[in-house]
C-alpha cells in the first residue's frame, strides 16, 4: 500500500440523519443532511479485555485478548447552524412527541411520560429512532459509518446579538447501543439543508424572561436533555431490547443575558423568593398566533443569577423549566 498524500479537515466530513421506519432498521436513502461547521468522530468504546492470563511468561498474549461491540454506546455529536428543514426534525427527535396547535409548536406537557421504544417496532410519530450516517470525504466512497437505532439526547439552541445577527447555532448528541455498519458508501439522494435559518431577531414582539415584559436581550441558550436508556438484548446482536427516555425525568434550562435596568433590578428578590417564572419570546403578542420561531416556559425557576460587564451591565439568569398541574414544560415553535 503507497503512501497517501491526501489530508481532510474536520469541514469535509459530513452528517445525515434519517427516521426510521422500523425502529433500529437502518435507511440510507433520502436522509437530511445537516448543516454543521465541524463533526467530532464518533465515540465508539468496544469492551476490551488485555489482562495476563495464566501461562507461561507474565505477559499479557495476544490470543486471549477480548474485544467486542455488542451493547456498547457510540455517541454521534455535532454543531452547526439551526436551518428551517433540519430543527423540526430535531426537535420532534428530542421530544419524542407530536406537534401541537395553537400555535403548531415542539411541546413537552407537564406530565410527560414518552413510550418505551421496541426494537424492531413500527416507528409512529411519537416512537422513532433514527440512522446517522457519519460521511468520510476520502475516495471510493466506502468509508463511510451508518449507525442504526439513534436517538437524540441532548439539543442546544444558542443565539448572540453580537456574534452573526443572532443567527441560531445548535449542538447535539445521538446515541445508539446497536452496532452500527463500517465501510459503507455514502447515502444517496440526501435532502440539502434550508439556506433559511433562524435568529433571535424572530422573536422580536414577545420578549418577557424571568416574568419581566419588555426585556433587552443580549443572548440566549436553550438546553434539552433527554436521558436515554437501552434496556436488556434483542437477539445474538445483543441489540437493546428496547429504549426508555426521560429517566430520571427530562432536564429544560434556558440561559439568558438581559439588560440591567428598572425593569430587572428585581431580579434578585425573585430569584431569592423562589417566586415561580414564565418566559415567552415570540413574533406575536399572542402566543396561539406566534409563527416562525418562539419559545415559551409557563412555570420556571431561577437556578442561578450573576452580573457581566459588556457594554452596559447584564444580568445573567438561568431558569429550569418546571412542570405544573397542567399546560407544558416548553413549548418550541420551528
Amino acid at each position: 500500500m503507497a503512501l497517501d498524500g491526501a489530508g481532510y479537515s474536520s469541514s469535509q466530513f459530513k452528517m445525515a440523519i434519517k427516521a426510521e421506519t422500523t425502529i433500529s432498521t437502518a435507511i440510507t436513502s433520502s436522509m437530511n443532511l445537516l448543516n454543521i461547521d465541524a463533526v467530532t468522530f464518533p465515540t465508539i468504546t468496544p469492551t476490551q479485555v488485555l489482562d495476563v492470563r495464566s501461562g507461561d511468561g507474565r505477559t499479557a498474549k495476544i490470543a486471549d485478548a477480548y474485544i467486542s461491540e455488542k451493547h456498547t454506546i457510540k455517541e454521534i455529536s455535532f454543531s452547526g447552524y439551526a436551518d428551517q428543514t433540519t430543527l423540526p426534525i430535531l426537535l420532534q427527535a428530542i421530544f419524542t412527541s407530536a406537534v401541537g396547535s395553537s400555535p403548531a409548536s415542539y411541546d413537552v406537557p407537564f406530565n410527560y411520560t414518552p413510550p418505551e421504544l421496541q426494537i424492531g417496532a413500527s416507528a409512529s410519530t411519537n416512537t422513532k429512532t433514527f440512522s446517522v450516517a457519519f460521511i468520510s470525504p476520502e475516495a471510493g466512497d466506502d468509508h463511510s459509518i451508518i449507525f442504526k437505532g439513534c436517538v437524540l439526547s441532548s439539543l442546544s439552541l444558542s443565539m448572540d446579538m453580537g456574534s452573526e445577527s443572532g443567527r441560531v447555532t445548535m449542538s447535539g448528541t445521538f446515541l445508539s447501543a446497536s452496532t452500527p455498519s463500517y465501510g459503507q458508501s455514502a447515502p444517496t439522494s440526501m435532502t440539502a439543508f434550508s439556506a433559511n435559518n433562524y435568529f433571535l431577531t424572530d422573536m422580536h414582539t414577545t420578549r418577557k424572561v424571568a416574568g419581566i415584559s419588555n426585556c433587552v436581550i443580549s443572548s440566549l441558550t436553550l438546553n434539552i436533555e433527554n436521558p436515554r436508556n437501552f434496556l436488556g438484548f434483542n437477539g445474538s446482536t445483543a441489540e437493546p431490547e428496547s429504549i426508555i427516555s426521560a429517566v430520571p425525568e427530562i432536564n429544560i434550562s434556558l440561559d439568558a443575558s438581559i439588560k440591567y435596568d428598572d425593569n430587572t433590578a428585581g431580579l434578585a428578590s425573585t430569584f431569592k423568593a423562589g417566586t415561580s417564572v414564565a418566559t415567552e419570546l415570540s413574533n406575536h403578542g399572542t402566543w396561539s398566533s406566534a409563527s416562525t420561531f418562539g419559545i415559551k416556559i409557563d412555570y420556571g425557576k431561577i437556578t442561578s443569577l450573576a452580573m457581566s460587564e459588556n457594554s452596559a451591565m447584564f444580568h445573567d439568569v438561568s431558569i429550569k423549566g418546571m412542570a405544573h398541574t397542567s399546560g407544558d414544560v416548553i413549548q418550541v415553535i420551528a
